[in-house]
């Protein structure tokens, strides 16, 4: 199934062939007529001049009509043409009609037909050594279009390959600079900066690099369970301190209440909580420490606990 891109560029070529066809017609059709004319006036004069005219007439009939359309271009929005005089750049031409005479006086030629749309190219860094010495696999896809048809088509041989080689230089230069964390936990800012650093090389072939987005890190599988150990050691180390610094903040709490309550509030909250202890079911409270200095009580309560303890 043709992309759409394909179809609009095959009707535009057939508008060009089928124009093209027209004026190849109407010269041969013009020519034919003229030189027909032309030779039974010069036949009614002198015979063998008026065959040759015909001759002639018939040669330049057909010749000629090819010569003339064969100049003629239709180019679509999405291209331009660049047109050189005898070997010197002589301008951009396009979109629409307009033509192209390689005969005198114009002596113009097509150097190229080049396609200003975005384009996109894949380009692979395969096992490439990170700063921390890790070897890697990286992939990353490129947006870009010509911006000067001009300097695309003359300065450079292919700037298509060219921009392919910058790009793939720039990736193995972005990943040897950065260690493997960086790559795999900041993609957003290593492709701006390999569209900066692609950006500068592909402006000296008309090239505009519009975006660089990385698509894949590829990373040894041993390597890759070192580092979820690693992660998980990390995450339970958060965890630690985390706990520690609530319990850090309890205490700062606890500290400050204690030193607002007296000694009277302090023994109403722990009959307080001991009173909610005891609701629960089944529960059996043994109370220490409540009868100041009644050592018999304390000894008394005691015996009763070890009592009570034994019997169960």
């Amino acid at each position: 199934m043709s992309s759409p891109s394909t179809s609009s560029s095959r009707s535009l070529h057939s508008v060009q062939r089928v124009l093209r066809a027209l004026i190849w017609f109407g010269l041969f059709f013009l020519l034919g007529v003229l030189t027909t004319i032309l030779g039974l006036i010069v036949t009614s004069i002198e015979p063998f001049l008026g065959f040759v005219v015909l001759g002639i007439g018939g040669m330049a009939a057909i010749i000629l009509p090819g010569m003339v359309s064969s100049g003629l271009y239709v180019i679509p929005e999405f291209q331009r043409v660049v047109v050189l005089k005898m070997g010197k750049f002589d301008g951009v031409r396009g979109p629409g009609r307009f033509w192209v005479i390689p005969y005198p006086p114009f002596y113009q030629s097509v150097a190229a037909i080049v396609d200003l749309r975005v384009q996109t190219r894949v380009i692979t860094a395969a096992e490439t050594l990170t700063a921390d010495n890790v070897p890697v696999g990286c992939e990353a896809v490129i947006f870009w279009r010509v911006e000067a048809p001009r300097k695309a088509v003359l300065e450079v041989a292919n700037y298509r390959e060219a921009v392919f080689q910058a790009a793939n230089s720039a990736l193995k230069d972005t990943v040897g600079m950065l260690d493997l964390t960086d790559l795999l936990g900041q993609r957003e800012k290593v492709s701006s900066r390999l569209e900066t650093i692609i950006d500068q090389a592909a402006a000296n072939f008309g090239v505009d690099v519009t975006s660089v987005e990385i698509t894949d890190v590829r990373v040894p599988a041993d390597l890759i369970q070192e580092l979820s150990v690693q992660a998980q050691s990390q995450r339970a180390a958060k965890a630690k301190i985390v706990e520690v610094e609530a319990e850090k903040a309890i205490s700062e709490k606890l500290q400050e209440a204690a030193e607002l309550m007296g000694p009277r509030a302090m023994e109403m909250y722990r009959l307080n909580v001991l009173e909610r202890i005891g609701r629960e079911e089944g529960s059996q409270i043994i109370i220490y420490g409540l009868t100041g200095n009644d050592t018999a009580m304390e000894t008394t309560l005691a015996a009763a606990t070890a009592a009570v303890r034994s019997k169960g």
